[in-house]
């Protein structure tokens, strides 16, 4: 490994506390090393850190942490010539598990510590002015996230909790859907614009989605029932298409008018907007990720 200068942002309460775990393994494992740790304490403290450590003339930024976290560090070093490292310690961790990098936080370590600096430039996915590396949706998949960070159980069964508690409050949303290839107005349960090929835990409704064509993987599931929409659910499992409420495109752009008063969510995060029209567009090749 050639770099020297190595900045880690470590979400200390990622894995249940795992990220505290990961301090202490960077400081025994790096010793010989220029590194900096810098460990947040609440929200876009590490994007604010990576900005910084780029400025300082870090060689390597590292995020430990989950898909948060990695979306907060990242959205900092779009369009830089600096690689970005990924220390996977949440929950879903979506782009560390396309990526096929190590689950494991001692492992994940190793592969920086023995890198031979092979880099990958992958696809960003922007939504107005904000990023996203795995996938944006509005409709369920947002709701469901919207009540997951308001409770304290994680990982799959807490998610899947949320899920279930979502279908009792959930109502479908109006959409005008624009773009070169397929367009929409109506009503519609959920609309997924993906990156990569997996939400996190494993899970994909885009399976051929890739970071590095250029494209983004849209699903749009219309108004239906809920057992329709359940089936439709057990179809992305399968990686079957049980409904023509279900459509499915690839494209560079998109155009979106909601009711949901912007309420989406970004990389697994909750997010409310401040507008209801939202511009979505990929840039291609414009984050370098090391992968081994």
């Amino acid at each position: 490994m050639k770099v020297k200068k190595i900045h880690f942002i470590v979400n200390p309460i990622s894995g249940g506390g795992k990220g505290k775990e990961v301090e202490k393994s960077i400081r025994k494992l790096f010793y010989d090393y220029n590194i900096e740790i810098k460990l947040t304490e609440k929200k876009n403290d590490a994007h604010d850190f990576a900005i910084k450590s780029y400025n300082e003339g870090a060689d390597l930024i590292v995020s430990c942490g989950g898909d948060g976290t990695f979306n907060e560090v990242a959205s900092a070093l779009v369009n830089k010539d600096i690689p970005l490292a990924i220390v996977p310690i949440g929950s879903g961790n979506g782009l560390a598990r396309h990526l096929k990098l190590p689950l494991n936080y001692e492992k994940a370590l190793q592969l920086i510590l023995n890198s031979k600096m092979i880099i990958e430039k992958i696809d960003v996915g922007c939504l107005n002015e904000y990023f996203f590396f795995s996938n944006t949706g509005i409709g369920f998949d947002a709701e469901a996230v919207k009540v997951y960070s308001h409770q304290k159980q994680r990982q799959l069964i807490g998610y899947l909790k949320c899920v279930f508690l979502s279908i009792f409050q959930f109502k479908p949303v109006h959409l005008i859907l624009n773009s070169d290839v397929y367009n929409f107005e109506g009503k519609a349960m959920l609309l997924n614009i993906s990156n990569s090929n997996c939400m996190g835990y494993d899970f994909t409704i885009a399976p051929q989605a890739s970071l590095k064509d250029g494209l983004l993987d849209v699903n749009l599931v219309k108004k239906c029932s809920w057992f329709k929409f359940l089936s439709i659910g057990l179809g992305f499992v399968v990686k079957k298409n049980f409904s023509k409420k279900q459509s499915y495109f690839k494209t560079n752009h998109l155009n979106v008018k909601t009711s949901s008063n912007g309420f989406i969510q970004l990389d697994g995060e909750y997010m409310a907007l401040d507008t209801q029209e939202l511009k979505i567009s990929i840039l291609p090749q414009a984050l370098n990720i090391l992968v081994s």
